[in-house]
Formats: structure tokens, sequence, C-alpha cells
């Protein structure tokens, strides 16, 4: 063995394709699927524990010509460009698709390969409606603050020369007014395409403020639990951000419980190595190590909205919004990461991963 030889480290191939970004599955010659990685997960929006074991076009549906010849053990080899697949009822993306065989028992690798347009949905792009909603947000806001503001004042002057039974009405048509501005605000952040002023932080304090803000309110019923990699570095995000994103994340693992006297709302950090994003702004592809989830044991979202679930307007509390989640993935998104959300066994996950902060080592404090 040679000096040179010898310098080259041992790789744990395991750890190398688990930390691919490409989405790859490992099936054998019935087309069942045998192993998935952190990609392949991301892009079918569900954990592996619910894709290992299925028939590969029983998770991913496909043309049907795909499909016999994954399912023909003869056929070693397939590659197809922009091919047309939808995951989990959701809507159809285009994949470029590569199956090499893969030692001598007839088992193959399937790597997906997004479309650019599609790599950008994933990226936590929050796509035309959104766009939609932000023009009109932007258009009509003022048109419609202006006079809520003349409302709401001419209410207040009424309650000063009303009865106890009027001023019930006057203080209804504040509230309302109120409630109306707030849905404005929110509508507003979908017109706002500038980049948030993100800086190294400790992503622990906002997760430690959030916690307390939702702890205050004393919701029976609910234990929260932790658990948080000690070694976690700081993360380039912005503080307030990341609070708005945890208290809509947390707030609605605690409404999904719904009173449930064994709800569990859980927080984790970890760091997970391979993951990242091309933002199309020309710096190629973004590590995105830094992961935050929230997660419940609540019955979960219905799979048939789980592939719009970050679209505003998209809810299904009775007096929902639906601009909660899609505000997440927006400001995720502007702090340069992304938002994803899967169903996990009994637990619905949500989570939010970005970018670590370069320069020396800085460990951030649980």
């Amino acid at each position: 063995m040679t000096a040179l030889t010898s310098s080259i480290p041992t790789f744990d191939h395991d750890e190398l394709i688990q930390s691919h970004p490409v989405a790859t599955l490992l099936i054998d010659r019935g087309g069942v699927v045998l192993f998935v990685n952190a990609a392949a997960e991301q892009l079918c929006n569900v954990g592996r524990s619910a894709i290992v074991g299925r028939v590969i076009y029983d998770v991913i549906q496909m043309d049907r010509s795909y499909r016999q010849r994954m399912s023909d053990a003869a056929t070693s080899a397939l590659f197809a460009h922009r091919a047309e697949i939808s995951i989990g009822g959701r809507k159809a993306i285009f994949v470029d698709m590569q199956m090499v065989p893969y030692g001598h028992s007839g088992h193959r690798i399937l790597a997906l390969v997004p479309s650019q347009s599609e790599a950008e949905l994933m990226g936590g792009a929050i796509g035309r409606s959104g766009r939609a909603a932000g023009a009109a947000a932007s258009m009509l806001a003022h048109e419609i603050k202006n006079p809520l503001a003349g409302i709401k004042g001419a209410a207040q002057l009424l309650a000063r020369k009303t009865d106890a039974g009027g001023e019930r009405f006057t203080t209804l048509i504040c509230a309302e007014v109120d409630r109306i501005t707030t849905l404005i605000d929110q509508m507003e952040h979908f017109s706002r395409g500038q980049p948030i002023a993100c800086s190294p932080i400790n992503l622990y304090q906002p997760i430690h403020q959030a916690i307390e803000a939702v702890r205050a309110r004393q919701l029976p019923g609910i234990r929260f639990g932790e658990d948080f990699d000690p070694s976690l570095p700081m993360v380039v995000a912005n503080h307030d951000a990341m609070v708005q994103i945890l208290l809509n994340l947390i707030t609605n693992a605690c409404e999904a419980l719904g009173g449930r006297h064994d709800g569990i709302v859980r927080l984790a950090t970890a760091y997970r190595h391979g993951l990242s994003i091309d933002n199309g702004d020309g710096r190629g592809r973004v590590a995105l190590p830094i992961e935050v989830s929230v997660s419940d044991n609540g019955p979960g979202v219905p799979a048939d909205i789980r592939g719009d679930l970050f679209d505003p307007f998209v809810t299904t509390k009775r007096e929902g919004r639906g601009l909660g989640l899609a505000l997440v993935a927006k400001l995720a998104r502007d702090m340069g990461g992304t938002a994803q959300h899967m169903r996990d066994g009994e637990w619905t996950r949500f989570r939010i991963h970005l970018p670590a902060a370069s320069g020396p080592a800085r460990k951030a404090q649980p």
C-alpha cells in the first residue's frame, strides 16, 4: 500500500447515500421499496416507515409503462426525462427518473430528480396562489383599512352615548374591525418580496419565547416535550420571524389535539447532514443542516389537502383563514430555508430547515 492510498479516508456508504441530495430508493426485483434516503422522504412528504415495504408504484403514481417495467425483474435499467408522477394524491410533478441495477440479487436503485420548476417549489416557493394573494392584498389593503378606521372611530364615539345594551354592539363592532384589520395585515405579508434581515442567532431563544407564550394560555390536557441537540451551532435566521413561525406551528399543534387528555406537543432540533436546496439565485446549492420541528400526536392533516397545505386559504378549521401555514412557508423561504410537513406513524411533524452560521463554530445553548 502506498502513502497516497493509505491517506484516503474510509467512507460510511450508508451515511453517504442517506446524505445524498437526490431522492434515492432501493427496490427489489418485484418493485418493493427496501430503502429510502432523506431526500426521497422529502420528495414524497412522508416518513420512511410509510414507504419501506410497499410497492414503489403504490407510493409514487406513474405511467402504466413505467409501473410494468419496474415490476418486471428482467428490466434492470430505466431512463426517463420529465416523467410525470404524483405522490400522495398531490398534483403531478415532472422528474428525471433513472433506475440502474444494484448488486447481483435483482435489486435496483431508483433516483428521482425534480425539474427546475419543481425544485424551486421544494425550495419553499409559495407558488402562484401565494403571489395572487399578495397582489390582491397590496391593492386592497389601503382601500379597506381607511374605512375600517372610520367605522371603529364612529363606534367608539357611539359607545360614549349609549347604554349598556348598546355598548355591547359597539364593542362587537370594534372587535370585528380589529379582526378584519389583523387579517389584512397577515395577507399583506404575501406582497412583501424583500428578504428578511438575518444574522447568526441562538435558535433556542425564539424557541423558548414561543413555548412560554403558548404555555401562558394554560391549555388543558397538553404536555410539552423537548428533544434538543446540545451541539447545535448558531443558525442564520431572524429572531422575530422564527418566533412567529414557531407560534403558528405550536398553536396549530395544540388546536389539532382538540382538548384530548393525552396530547403531546414535541419540539426538537437536529443537525441534518446533506440537505440542501437551489434557490435559483446563481449561488448553486445552499446547505440547510439546521432542523427545528414541531410534532403532535393528533389525528393529522386530511390526505386530500396535504399537497396544498402551505398554500393560502387552505384550512380544515371551521373559523380558520388558511394563512398561518402559508405565512410559515413564506417566512422560512425569506430566510433562505424550507418548511415541510410529514406524517410519521402517529405523529404529525412540521420541520423548518435553515442554514448554519459560518465562521468559527459557536454552539447554541438550549
